[in-house]
């Protein structure tokens, strides 16, 4: 190439002496949520061969917290380089060939976009849906799994665009008895309300880091019991490359008797950054912190009593503790109202989605942001942001 060599594009970045950065916000939303500084310390680090002696001690270490933050012996349990929706796809991809049934129980935004991965690879679904607010019965997805005769059965725990939390024990043995499997989708509630996946026989699990776990997004966390490894090894075609996690389980060194091979490159800053957010998780202890976003999660509902604000979720039993959401009272366009509370208290809340689009904004007390000081922060930006708009 010579010196004269010329580009048909010339770039629009200038070198300039101003330190690239963006303003910081209390995030308050459905998630991500903010990240300690212990997490950010381990994104800052230099990056390491994935196939190397140091990266794969780190992902030992993050597969053992894992399994205790999962509540299972699963030895396929592993971490994904995906979204949350891209361990749901994964989930259908890995468990189901064309054809096969599934129920899928729709709560909000979260369950339709399940529906949709599965009609796009013609799977035979039977969606469910209940009323904004509502949860499933055990006898009514039992009906539906007899009834569909379904391989699958496919559900949210805590649905984040309606508020809700789904019960989940006794609902695997049912599955099983009608030759079914059961996968959660726990991305959102994930170390905020109980969940154990042994104990309740779950046999796959998707959660995301970026929610109460407190790592940035990016990655997924996954665990697959006894017989979903086996329904696995059985499929009659192989999912995509990315999407195939038995190499990925190779990778984490999940099978006995298989040797590690590279799958595909992996960042060891996100990974470094999870693994540091799960030792916070195993050094705080699972039923702590389950008891700090249940008491955190009360308190906000107290609090907002008091400033006359209702959650969209009428029935208490029914909320999910990690994420509520709040009617916005009539006369206020909820837009404008988040846009008041991020400029003056540079407090980041999601408006509402699905069954709370126009509705609700979506407010969650996650991870490190949940604690009490944040709620009464909270709760005194939104009362100003009532009398602002004159209610």
């Amino acid at each position: 190439m010579s010196a004269n060599e010329t580009l048909d594009y010339e770039s629009v970045h200038k070198k300039s002496a101003k330190r690239f950065t963006h303003k910081e916000y209390l995030l308050m939303g459905a998630g991500p949520t903010n990240i300690t500084d212990r997490v950010l310390k381990a994104l800052s680090m230099q990056c390491l061969n994935p196939i190397s002696a140091d990266m794969y001690e780190i992902m030992d270490q993050a597969k053992a917290m894992l399994q205790y933050v999962f509540q299972t012996k699963n030895r396929f349990t592993l971490i994904h380089q995906t979204s949350g929706n891209g361990g749901n796809e994964a989930i259908l991809l890995n468990l189901l060939n064309r054809g096969d049934k599934v129920v899928i129980a729709i709560g909000g935004t979260w369950g339709e976009k399940v529906l949709d991965m599965a009609q796009r690879y013609e799977l035979d679904v039977l969606p469910l849906r209940k009323p904004p607010g509502e949860v499933y019965s055990l006898k009514e997805l039992e009906e539906a799994v007899k009834s569909h005769k379904a391989r699958l059965l496919f559900v949210t725990h805590g649905e984040s665009t309606g508020g809700t939390l789904q019960q989940l024990e006794g609902l695997a043995p049912v599955c099983h008895k009608y030759g079914c499997l059961l996968a959660v989708d726990a991305v959102v509630s994930i170390a905020v309300d109980p969940l154990f996946v042994d104990r309740w026989e779950i046999d796959a699990v998707n959660a995301g880091t970026q929610k109460a776990i407190g790592a940035p997004p990016g990655m997924c966390l996954l665990t697959f019991s006894p017989r979903a490894e086996k329904r696995m090894r059985e499929q009659k075609k192989r999912p995509p490359y990315y999407l195939d996690l038995l190499p990925q389980g190779v990778y984490f060194d999940c099978f006995d008797g298989e040797s590690r091979t590279y799958h595909y490159t992996f960042s060891a800053n996100m990974l470094s950054a999870v693994r540091e957010a799960l030792a916070q998780i195993c050094e705080e202890g699972l039923i702590p912190m389950w008891q700090r976003h249940k008491s955190n999660a009360e308190y906000f509902w107290k609090r907002l009593d008091e400033i006359g604000l209702t959650s969209f979720v009428e029935k208490r039993e029914n909320r999910f503790h990690g994420v509520t959401c709040v009617n916005v009272p009539q006369g206020i366009d909820q837009m404008d109202f988040l846009r008041y509370v991020k400029q003056k208290f540079e407090i980041e809340i999601t408006p509402g989605h699905g069954p709370t689009l126009n509705k609700a904004m979506r407010i969650g007390f996650l991870g490190d942001n949940s604690r009490p000081e944040i709620v009464d922060f909270v709760i005194e930006a939104l009362k100003d942001g009532l009398q602002h708009f004159g209610k």
